[in-house]
């Protein structure tokens, strides 16, 4: 895309997002329809990329809606992009909502031809609960009828990262987490280790940008420098982007003045990792 188109996407703020270009049932988990919102580029600037994005709410609530306003300015870099549902706790606890998330990288897949995208060009981007989810995404694989599940490339903004070292560390954990996990370490750590994405980080894990306030005070921003270390050990491609002040959960907002200080660099990072040069 030619850099003063780019420019002019890069717009912060409209009083509406225009509505998605199709919204259908992409997953029916125990017979309830999870839905996904879809904005497609222009066939002039589509780039064959593909990027899902997930809400947050501690699992427990928000809705897609959180993302439409990215969803749309991102297809005007030439993306497929969606929002999808995942079940909340009071559904569903750990690991329904990941494989949730999981269904919805399958379906882009499914759907390459469709919507004109390359199957190994899918990325993943979400804040706290989904940054916890599409984290997972990049390094965790659900494989269903040869179908990959993992993202080629992350965004996780304020995501939890090791459940178990939260525990470790204090002793304490939030209520609304442990309702997520299903129970106590005590009970359920096999569950605690399976939702820790830093606990599975390998040579093959997705590159991710992660995005963390150092005083955040919902999640802990050690929580990211442990998903940092893992994926550095590893190899793997990561880039940690502090943003001091900006709190817990301001990305969802346009009018947020973070958002033009990091919207930048996530769809940068999807651009590096996701399109070939004569692409971006």
């Amino acid at each position: 895309m030619a850099l003063y188109k780019r420019m002019e996407c890069m717009k912060y703020y409209d009083a509406e997002t225009p509505a998605p270009d199709l919204t259908e049932c992409f997953s029916s988990p125990g017979d309830q329809e999870l839905m996904v919102d879809v904005f497609l580029p222009d066939s002039e600037n589509a780039n064959k990329a593909a990027v899902l994005f997930a809400h947050g709410g501690g699992w427990r609530l928000g809705s897609r809606d959180a993302f439409l306003w990215h969803a749309h300015r991102l297809s005007l870099f030439g993306y497929v992009t969606c929002t999808i549902d995942y079940r909340l706790v009071e559904t569903a606890v750990f690991p329904a909502a990941l494989e949730d998330c999981q269904a919805g990288i399958r379906w882009l897949r499914q759907n390459a031809k469709r919507f004109t995208i390359d199957p190994n060009k899918i990325g993943a981007m979400g804040s706290s609960a989904g940054g916890h989810l599409v984290a997972c995404l990049g390094v965790l694989e659900n494989e269903e009828k040869g179908i990959s599940s993992k993202a080629n490339c992350v965004v996780d903004v304020h995501g939890v990262h090791d459940f178990c070292a939260i525990w470790e560390a204090t002793g304490e954990i939030n209520p609304h987490w442990l309702n997520f996990l299903g129970g106590p370490i005590s009970e359920k750590k096999e569950e605690w280790i399976a939702a820790s994405p830093a606990l599975h980080v390998t040579e093959d894990s997705a590159p991710m940008l992660l995005i963390h306030d150092p005083d955040d005070p919902t999640v802990p921003c050690k929580q990211t420098h442990l998903m940092v270390d893992a994926l550095m050990k590893a190899g793997c491609p990561v880039q940690f982007l502090p943003t001091h002040g900006s709190g817990h959960g301001f990305v969802y907002s346009p009018e947020n003045e973070w958002t033009p200080q990091v919207w930048p660099s996530a769809v940068a990072w999807f651009d590096h990792h996701l399109l070939d040069a004569d692409e971006i």
